[in-house]
Formats: C-alpha cells, sequence, structure tokens
C-alpha cells in the first residue's frame, strides 16, 4: 500500500494520473495540491483536496505532505497561458523547487517528476527564441529534484509528443494520432503509477531513473 501526493492533477496527465490513482488498490489516500479543485469539485473517500489561492503559498500545507510515500509532479503550463516568459518559469521551475522543498522536508522517500524529450538545463537559450527557452527551462525544473533536494528514488519522465485527449485537439494532436505516432497521456499516467509501486517494493535500493521518449516510457510499463 502507498499514500501519493500530486501537484498539477487538474492539467491533463495529472487527470488520468489521480484517475488511476483512485482505481488502484494499492493506493489508500491520495492528496492533490493546486488552484483549482480535483475531480471537478466531486468527492472521493480516497482523495484529500488541498485548494489553494495561489501555489507559491505552498507552506501553508506543510501537514500535508508528511506520510506520503511518493510526489508526482505534474505542474505544467505553456508560455500562452502564463502570459510572458517570467511566469512561465515561475510556473514550471519555481512552483517545482517549492514543492520539492516541501517533499525534502517531509522525507517523502520517491519523486516522479514530468519532463520533457531534449530538456537541459544547460543549453544557451533567449526567451525570444522560445524552443531553445523551454528545453531550458524545463531542464531547470529536473533540476528541482537532481541537485537542489535530496531523496531515495527519483523518477524522471521525458516524453516527446503527448496526445491530451481532450474534445480539442490541436492539429499536430490529430496528425499525430492518426498516424500512430505521441503518447497518450493516460498511458504516461500509467507508467508513472507503475513506476512508484516498483520503488515502493524495493526496499533498501535507492535509484534515479530518466524514462527518455515515448516508446521507451510505453515499454517501461511491461518491463515492471
Amino acid at each position: 500500500m502507498f499514500k501519493a501526493i500530486i501537484i498539477g492533477s487538474t492539467g491533463a496527465t495529472g487527470k488520468q494520473l489521480l484517475s488511476k490513482l483512485i482505481d488502484n488498490e494499492n493506493c489508500e489516500l491520495v492528496t492533490s495540491i493546486g488552484r483549482k479543485p480535483a475531480l471537478n469539485n466531486q468527492k472521493n473517500k480516497k482523495v484529500r483536496d488541498v485548494v489553494l489561492s495561489s501555489l507559491s503559498d505552498l507552506e501553508s500545507t506543510e501537514k500535508y505532505w508528511t506520510g506520503n510515500d511518493v510526489f508526482f509532479n505534474c505542474i505544467g503550463t505553456t508560455r500562452a497561458i502564463a502570459g510572458n516568459a517570467e511566469n512561465f518559469v515561475d510556473v514550471e521551475v519555481g512552483i517545482s523547487n517549492e514543492a520539492a522543498k516541501m517533499a525534502h522536508r517531509a522525507k517523502v522517500p520517491h519523486v516522479s517528476l514530468i519532463s520533457a524529450k531534449g530538456a537541459n538545463a544547460n543549453i544557451w537559450a533567449k526567451h525570444w527564441i522560445y524552443p531553445l527557452f523551454y528545453i531550458k527551462t524545463i531542464g531547470q525544473k529536473e533540476q528541482s529534484v537532481l541537485s537542489k533536494f535530496s531523496f531515495k528514488n527519483i523518477s524522471i519522465f521525458k516524453p516527446g509528443m503527448l496526445l491530451r485527449l481532450q474534445k480539442k485537439q490541436t492539429w499536430i494532436e490529430n496528425v499525430s494520432e492518426s498516424r500512430g505516432a505521441g503518447l497518450r497521456v493516460d498511458t504516461l499516467a500509467l507508467a508513472m503509477i507503475n513506476d512508484a509501486e516498483k520503488c515502493k517494493s524495493s526496499a533498501g535500493k535507492g535509484t534515479t531513473k530518466f524514462f527518455i521518449g515515448n516508446d521507451n516510457i510505453k515499454k517501461s510499463i511491461h518491463n515492471i
């Protein structure tokens, strides 16, 4: 049995992750921390829903971090939604750093984080060159758990194109899905949960794992 805590449970992957954790017989409690209610404000006895006006106030949630076996970081945004480059970094890197600090302080043994294929904190980038800026920012997000704080087990998922399974998909998602490319977010969620269960059962063994690319993430489900 394990307990999980999530940030980003209202996003495309986070929704799938939360739903699968609820259905998972080995998961006894899920704590969701976010600016919006989880499950569209529906109640579930297995879900502890913590809603904040701002995720910059994670310090106030300290009591909810204690006793969890895994912290899932599913936080994510786009520059367009964030409004500008600074806000994009504040969400992806700033919130990730604060959440990692809370998990570290509570001695959560395992952190599982969604990154992106090609993410690199050391790459040269300017905010007006968005592809490079995105790669660098998501690489900095990884560093929230790789260098700033220590965890027994660290799992970094670096998918390529994601299929968000929303009613209105982008044309790129539609083309990718029609060609059998892309990674469904429910598949990504399943891989993260399977990995978390493996880490929980591997008592005494600490690991840092990178699941790079959609094919490797899919294969990891069958290798666990």
